[in-house]
């Protein structure tokens, strides 16, 4: 096929079609140029090195993947355009030989699957983290507890386990609605999350209840542990609609040094006996 054929065969295709030499863009068609963010007038990205139009994290397996191209059993790659405005489009790109000018080239089409991606990257998020407060949930807290778990029978570094409920959250409910109920929820995960380190996972158990997984805390005693998230939690304010004034809820806690030989459950059970010590106390 001529050049000239070739060019006027997928110059209008939706799909971003680019022709590479040797890791150079040789010719592009239209929707090649909005994936790379190259306007009508833009200088384009003909002449350019292929990879730094793509993503610097995505550029390790590049030279490999042209080198396979076009080989009949070859899998599509998936890698991110960005654009001079440093927005990025992932695209899965089907590689196969070509005759460009005269020699060998490679053509890359390339379709946008940049929903997809963001589509299943939010279903995984839904899977593992609780739809009100953002938080991880209770699958995702014990799959990251277990790995810890196995980290501390090589370091013999034991997690800590922070086990936080939310006092008289029924009456809330009862008396001001569930909306109100909920926005005491996000506001003792917002309290929990501030106060953790970014290595910590706070995730929401179920209902009313929160726990905090803490790794490697040799330089912390328990004590000081329970003292920083009891006071981070026991004086929660949350405004009633319309400026009615606010509904101040407070949370017990309890915490416990993990045994990783230990049954999780049983572990988890101490920390929560320990937040109904602490619950009961306060009602003293």
């Amino acid at each position: 096929m001529q050049d000239v054929d070739y060019r006027r065969l997928v110059e209008d295709s939706p799909l971003a079609t680019l022709v590479v030499r040797d890791g150079t863009v040789l010719w592009v068609n239209r929707a090649a140029r909005r994936a790379v963010g190259a306007g009508p007038g833009g200088p384009g990205p003909v002449g350019a090195a292929l990879a730094d139009l793509v993503h610097p994290d995505d550029r390790s397996g590049l030279a490999a993947v042209l080198a396979a191209g076009g080989e009949p059993d070859a899998p599509p790659a998936e890698w991110r355009f960005v654009g001079p405005d440093g927005s990025a489009v992932t695209v899965e790109v089907v590689l196969s030989p070509v005759r460009f000018e005269g020699e060998a080239a490679l053509a890359l089409a390339c379709w946008d699957v940049s929903q997809h991606v963001e589509r299943q990257r939010e279903l995984a998020h839904r899977a593992t983290h609780d739809r009100l407060t953002g938080l991880p949930n209770r699958s995702l807290f014990e799959d990251r507890w277990s790995q810890a778990r196995s980290r501390a029978r090589r370091t013999g570094r034991a997690p800590v386990v922070v086990f936080c409920d939310v006092d008289e959250l029924k009456r809330v409910n009862d008396e001001h609605g569930h909306l109100l109920g909920d926005a005491v929820l996000v506001a003792v995960a917002q309290r929990l999350a501030a106060v953790a380190r970014a290595e910590d996972t706070v995730a929401r158990y179920g209902g009313d209840e929160f726990v905090v997984l803490v790794e490697g805390p040799a330089q912390v005693e328990p004590a000081a542990l329970r003292a920083r998230f009891s006071a981070a939690v026991s004086d929660v304010r949350v405004p009633l609609p319309e400026g009615a004034g606010s509904v101040t809820t407070t949370c017990s806690v309890g915490l416990v040094v993990d045994d990783p030989d230990a049954p999780a459950a049983d572990v988890l059970a101490r920390a929560d006996a320990r937040m109904y010590r602490a619950k009961r106390a306060r009602r003293t």
